[in-house]
């Protein structure tokens, strides 16, 4: 079982968050970069530790300056895939 209903898919060319098993849908092909980051903001993030941030080109994706911060478990293969989607995405600081 996940941790209190929070997991990430990618749906096509969508990156669907689930929280609370309720899903949000964000546009892969508008994601600027993916950043490491130890943020201990509220987010949709199960580890302190191991967290990325997602920024997007559109703050409107959002409706919020701060970035998407998720935490999934297997982070390079998940950044593959997403660069699979978008190759112009930027990754920085990332184990």
């Amino acid at each position: 079982m996940t941790f209190i209903g929070i997991y990430y898919r990618i749906d096509g060319d969508k990156l669907v968050v689930y929280t609370f098993f309720i899903p949000t849908a964000y546009p892969i092909d508008k994601i600027k970069d993916i950043k490491s980051t130890k943020s201990v903001l509220s987010a949709p993030a199960t580890s302190l530790s191991q967290r990325l941030a997602i920024t997007f080109t559109d703050r409107k994706i959002l409706k919020s300056h701060m970035p998407l911060l998720i935490s999934p478990v297997r982070q390079q293969e998940f950044i593959m895939q997403l660069l699979s989607i978008n190759p112009e995405i930027a990754v920085e600081n990332v184990r």
